[in-house]
């Protein structure tokens, strides 16, 4: 037998007391008096023989002993009703992220059913059971650690709400592992609308059985490289895969209130569609964009708002030893839509004193490689910093094909009728990929390496007869330009940020954001000059303002329930038949009070003579 307090059972010296009193116990005195007849009298109505009274002084001692015995085992707890595979404790991880806020046709949320099953399972636990609670949406957060206080876990659980944060279930399984890893006999329940397939997690699955949903999932907005007063967005629009069939979605865009465009979609399960919409408004007017699906359940991802930019025109350094006069036009026609503010020198004057927001260079490479800033290697002709090129006379290829005509370098450049000729060619890093293959070789690469940005070509748009006096040519650079300065700060307006990010702000941070219904006005005050953003839709703070969207293909993506989930929402094994931990306690007080009645029936009544 196991007790759950074994502290309590050194009381059993307590037991000496009644042991002490009843061998000590006062003998009866021989008293002479007058007459007898009274006391015969008294005797012939109270006969009672010698063994029975000897009896019942027996009794009256065990008793008094079982009583003292019952209440300090029902303080010690004792817990021999356990079954062998019961939990010593249980981490309890559930999911808030944005996911969880799908609702059913009833209008209950995933995360209401999370809560009600949890519910079900921590009632049906003994009372010693060691409980630990971890909600999660970008980042886990533990509510309560290695508790048995079960009502505070109750309440905590109570107080959860989804948040639109798109969910990372591994970094809260890391830490659920590490609690157990405290306790005997451990447990993790993962109460999720994805299903886990973890042999030390007992998943309690809660997604929709037959869910619709439609959202946006990439969304960016910017100026027309090369037009003033004209805005481009880039929206994708994808559907769940788990839609039983294609839905008809209207994507509705208004900018300053007013209706810019109607955009209509039809989407076939697990589809995307990419949109790039032209804009015309003026700066620090207000784009809303509103997704409407008939039967839609999930409505986070279905709006966001944004500010058109107010930014400032880009620093570009040019070096080049031998300038292309066609990307002189092209860098020409950005800087007369104010779009850069380019300053130009010649390998000499390498390095420049001020750092600008991106490095251009053309046919020349420097020794030393720069990385503290983004950098577009037009037509290298020697190697330098993750770069290894060669040299080539000039090879003309009469088309190109688009490795990743989605990719932002591309952005509405179209790849139909070019024709370019090569001069250099590239033995480009893994961390670079080709967007532009002519014939068998990649003319034109971007990507990253050790956080810097790269956009690199291998043609020379003066020899090419179709690209020079083509748009595509200054669409591509005045792209790579915004790509690759995508996170300076000239371009810190347009940037849009993901929920669960950190926001620098000093003032009150005033929101026009979006509730998954309708849009709604709202603010937050930031603590110490940080914001936790947890809602979507266009901010603005002092002199700053921008965009935060959800933009989580995982999220809306939902999960269908799979059909073999009635048995996983069950309990991996019987825990306890009955809730032995409280009953056995009660039971053992009401036993002793019992016997105390009993011993106070049979014995103390009218003094026996």
């Amino acid at each position: 037998m196991r007790f759950l307090n074994p502290s309590y059972l050194h009381l059993a010296w307590l037991a000496l007391i009644p042991l002490a009193l009843w061998l000590f116990r006062r003998q009866a005195k021989r008293v002479p008096v007058s007459t007898l007849l009274f006391f015969k009298s008294l005797a012939r109505e109270h006969q009672e023989s010698a063994w029975l009274r000897r009896i019942k002084k027996w009794l009256s001692l065990l008793l008094t002993l079982l009583v003292l015995f019952f209440v300090i085992l029902a303080l010690a707890r004792p817990s021999s009703n356990l079954s062998a595979d019961s939990p010593g404790a249980v981490v309890i991880v559930v999911d808030r992220s944005a996911s969880m806020s799908a609702k059913d046709m009833q209008g209950r949320a995933r995360l209401d059913e999370a809560k009600r099953r949890v519910k079900d399972r921590i009632r049906s636990l003994p009372d010693q059971v060691v409980l630990s609670l971890i909600a999660f949406d970008a980042r886990p957060h533990v509510l309560l650690s290695r508790s048995r206080n079960r009502r505070e876990c109750l309440r905590l659980l109570d107080e959860l709400t989804p948040a639109p944060i798109e969910g990372k279930t591994e970094a809260a399984l890391n830490v659920a592992k590490r609690l157990a890893d405290l306790e005997a006999r451990s447990r993790i329940w993962l109460a999720a609308d994805s299903r886990v397939v973890d042999a030390a997690v007992d998943s309690i699955p809660v997604a929709l059985p037959e869910p619709l949903n439609v959202g946006i999932t990439g969304f960016q907005i910017r100026h027309s490289p090369l037009a003033r007063d004209r805005y481009e967005a880039f929206v994708k629009v994808s559907a769940a895969a788990s839609n039983k069939e294609k839905t008809t979605s209207t994507l509705e865009i208004t900018i300053a209130g007013r209706i810019a465009q109607l955009r209509e979609l039809e989407l076939a399960p697990g589809a995307s569609s990419s949109l790039i919409l032209p804009l015309e408004g003026v700066r620090g007017q207000r784009l809303e964009m509103r997704l409407k699906t008939t039967g839609d359940c999930f409505g986070w991802d279905d709006g966001l708002a944004a500010p058109l930019p107010k930014t400032k025109p880009l620093t570009v350094a040019w070096f080049a030893e031998k300038p292309d006069p066609f990307t002189e036009l092209a860098l020409s026609s950005l800087i007369e839509a104010g779009r850069i503010d380019m300053k130009k020198g010649d390998p000499a004057a390498w390095p420049p004193k001020e750092q600008p927001d991106v490095y251009v260079f053309e046919n020349w490479l420097p020794k030393e490689w720069p990385t503290d800033r983004p950098v577009i290697a037009l037509t290298p002709l020697t190697n330098s910093g993750p770069l290894r090129t060669r040299p080539l006379k000039g090879l003309p290829h009469d088309s190109v094909r688009a490795v990743q005509p989605d990719h932002p370098v591309l952005f509405r450049a179209s790849s139909s009728r070019i024709a370019v000729t090569q001069t250099t060619v590239l033995e480009l890093p893994a961390s670079l990929e080709p967007l532009w293959i002519a014939g068998t070789e990649p003319v034109l690469a971007a990507g990253e390496s050790s956080g810097q940005r790269i956009v690199v070509t291998a043609f020379s748009p003066s020899q090419s007869e179709q690209l020079a006096l083509l748009p595509s040519f200054p669409l591509i650079l005045g792209n790579a330009l915004y790509w690759c300065a995508e996170n300076s700060e000239a371009l810190a307006d347009m940037r849009t940020l993901h929920t669960g990010e950190m926001l620098h702000a000093s003032s009150l941070v005033q929101w026009h954001a979006w509730d998954g219904d309708a849009f709604i006005e709202a603010s937050d005050d930031p603590a110490n000059g940080l914001l936790s953003l947890n809602r979507i839709g266009a901010w603005e703070s002092g002199d700053h303002s921008g965009a935060c969207a959800l933009i989580s293909d995982a999220e809306t993506n939902l999960p269908a329930l799979p059909p073999d989930t009635a048995l996983s929402s069950q309990p991996a094994a019987p825990l306890i038949t009955a809730s032995a931990f409280s009953t056995w306690p009660k039971r053992l007080i009401w036993l002793a009070l019992a016997l105390l009645l009993l011993e106070s029936f049979l014995f103390h009544r009218k003094a026996v003579y």
